[in-house]
């Protein structure tokens, strides 16, 4: 073989080294565009917040869409503090999907109970409907039905997005949302969240 031929040789040598190089790196790159990514994480800015001036704040906007809806709104608040760790605003939507669920869901003349109470290292506030004549708990229920849906979504949709929103947003604050039995033995939305400590109980809190 002459020098002429070794060179040639030579070249198509390189030549199919770099096409084989790029296409395995494009194979690798199909192959991670098409692997399903993580969703990212977009953590909250928590601050130190007292549940009780959250729902106080919160209370007017409460009632005025609430009696747009034909309904009433009776909030029972403890005297004690319930510091928490939150983020204002993501726990404003929350209570928000919570009041227009129940005018959806409730019959006119009914009142929202919203009760805020202490439960061991939990600060805690139920959910419950109560209407005339009546103690069907229409809330608590539509609330459980949107809950068990969200896997296979159907029916009312619109639900659905709310309970899996206010779902993810709890969850985020390491608290637990969800249909129970209430202390007033009424079937109801139970909103729980971990207090900020224990000697949290007697510091200043704000939102």
């Amino acid at each position: 073989m002459n020098t002429a031929q070794i060179a040639i040789a030579t070249f198509v040598f390189i030549l199919l080294s770099v096409f084989w190089r790029l296409l395995n790196q494009r194979s690798a790159g199909s192959a991670a565009a098409t692997r399903p990514r993580p969703a990212p994480s977009m953590p909250r800015a928590c601050n130190q917040a007292d549940v009780r001036q959250l729902l106080h704040q919160m209370s007017e906007s409460m009632r005025a869409r609430l009696h747009d809806a034909g309904m009433a709104l009776e909030l029972k608040l403890p005297a004690d503090p319930l510091p928490v760790l939150l983020d204002r605003s993501g726990m404003q939507e929350v209570i928000a999907h919570i009041v227009e669920l129940a005018c959806r869901t409730m019959m006119a003349g009914s009142t929202l109970h919203v009760l805020g109470r202490l439960d061991g290292t939990q600060a805690v506030v139920n959910f419950m409907d109560c209407a005339p004549g009546t103690d069907e708990p229409r809330l608590a229920r539509c609330f459980d039905a949107a809950s068990a849906q969200r896997a296979r979504p159907r029916g009312d949709c619109e639900s659905i997005a709310s309970v899996a929103l206010c779902a993810q947003i709890v969850g985020e604050h390491r608290g637990r949302i969800y249909a129970a039995p209430s202390p007033l033995g009424r079937l109801g939305i139970t909103l729980r969240l971990p207090l900020q400590g224990l000697g949290a109980r007697a510091a200043p809190v704000r939102l």
